[in-house]
């Protein structure tokens, strides 16, 4: 019995630690993000639309958007990262700059399996503007099969 235990602790504590490590891991790679972030020029963004309507859909459809950003600013356009505020959000970005003046589409899936009634999604853009993080919102009207 003892050593079900001993093991049950030290199984708990490599289990706490590696998890530790994993969440400061996480931690120094959004501070190094930030760091980088700040060293490229700040540009400005707009959006074609702040949010897109669906409309009404069937559960379990998965429904498509594309959303244009727009460099309204003086310095290229670098977008580090893009994701929705849930998994069945998923949106797809250039990794090349965009320059002042241009526009490069935003194409975002929305699964809405286990998902009913009203729903709003948050479209996530992480970029060299003053805000750092830009978002536009997505919703749906699901109606159950």
């Amino acid at each position: 019995m003892k050593k079900i235990i001993r093991i049950f602790i030290g199984a708990s504590l490599l289990m706490t630690f590696s998890c530790k490590k994993e969440a400061e891991s996480l931690e120094e790679k959004a501070a190094m993000s930030l760091q980088e972030n700040a060293k490229v020029p700040r540009t400005k963004i707009e959006f074609d639309k702040e949010i897109h309507d669906f409309g009404q859909i069937d559960q379990g459809e998965i429904v498509e958007t594309t959303v244009n950003i727009k460099n309204i600013g003086d310095n290229n356009l670098y977008i580090v990262d893009a994701h929705g505020s849930c998994g069945c959000t998923v949106p797809e970005v250039t990794k090349e700059a965009i320059k002042p003046g241009e526009s490069a589409p935003i194409n975002v899936k929305f699964d809405s399996n286990g998902k009913t009634g009203e729903v709003t999604k948050t479209v996530m853009i992480t970029c060299n503007t003053e805000k750092a993080v830009e978002s536009f919102k997505i919703k749906a009207s699901i109606k159950t099969k």
